[in-house]
């Protein structure tokens, strides 16, 4: 979807595009023995560049049919916008499972939208199998090996948090004036913990995610509700 007209944007989106270099992988799949870019090192990367060409992003929760879709839209200060979806599907209905699937979303969708790559690309590397000889040995190496991983975002929810991501929480959540008691009702609410340690390594993206995304005057707690597609207003 797009606004009437989208020519002022799409010059700002060239200009932003020209200035844009490959985004850090920082995150691992140990599963896929592969590297990807963390939701908090992509805003941290493109922050700057999009205020720089009159650009921002929203990225909000709607039903479809019945179904979680998010709906990621880029905006250019003369008005005009352009947008995308992307059907949320988390492994299991609870919010835990909820959280995590939303920041595996906006990791995806926003790199769409921007046309953003990273340092390596080993989806390529994934899609195109290596060569094996046909011997009778490696016919029994194939046998032994272990059952096919699962997707990554159905495994992203066990890893645990980082000491890196730890760091950035405090300091976000100092720098936005937050709360202790409104930090652990966040948590509580969102994840069903009681405080960082226990958060995997994608629900900590997603909470540096809402903590980055805080507006000055607007209540974090209110904004956590809008932005996980909650139906009660926290106080």
């Amino acid at each position: 979807m797009r606004s009437d007209t989208v020519k002022e944007l799409v010059t700002a989106l060239t200009a932003f595009q020209g200035k844009m270099t490959a985004v850090k992988k920082d995150s691992t799949n140990p599963f896929y023995k592969s590297k990807y870019a963390s939701l908090d090192t992509i805003w941290e990367t493109i922050r700057k560049p999009l205020s720089e060409n009159g650009l921002s992003v929203a990225q909000t929760m709607n039903l479809v049919e019945g179904k979680s879709v998010l709906e990621t839209t880029l905006y250019h200060t003369s008005g005009e916008w352009i947008s995308g979806t992307q059907l949320v599907n988390p492994v299991k209905d609870d919010p835990q499972a909820l959280g995590s699937a939303i920041s595996y979303a906006r990791r995806y969708s926003l790199s769409a939208l921007l046309g953003l790559v990273s340092d390596d690309d080993d989806a390529a590397e994934a899609a195109t199998p290596k060569a094996v000889k046909p011997t009778t040995t490696a016919v029994k190496d194939t046998a032994k090996q272990p059952p096919k991983p699962q997707p990554e975002k159905e495994l992203e929810p066990n890893w645990p948090i980082t000491e890196a991501q730890t760091k950035k929480i405090y300091a976000l959540a100092k720098e936005k004036r937050l709360s202790p008691e409104e930090a652990k009702a966040y948590i509580k609410k969102t994840f069903k913990k009681n405080s960082t340690k226990e958060l995997s390594k994608e629900e900590a993206s997603t909470m540096i995610g809402f903590l980055n995304e805080i507006k000055p005057g607007e209540p974090p707690l209110v904004r956590a509700a809008k932005e996980l597609g909650a139906q009660e207003t926290l106080q």
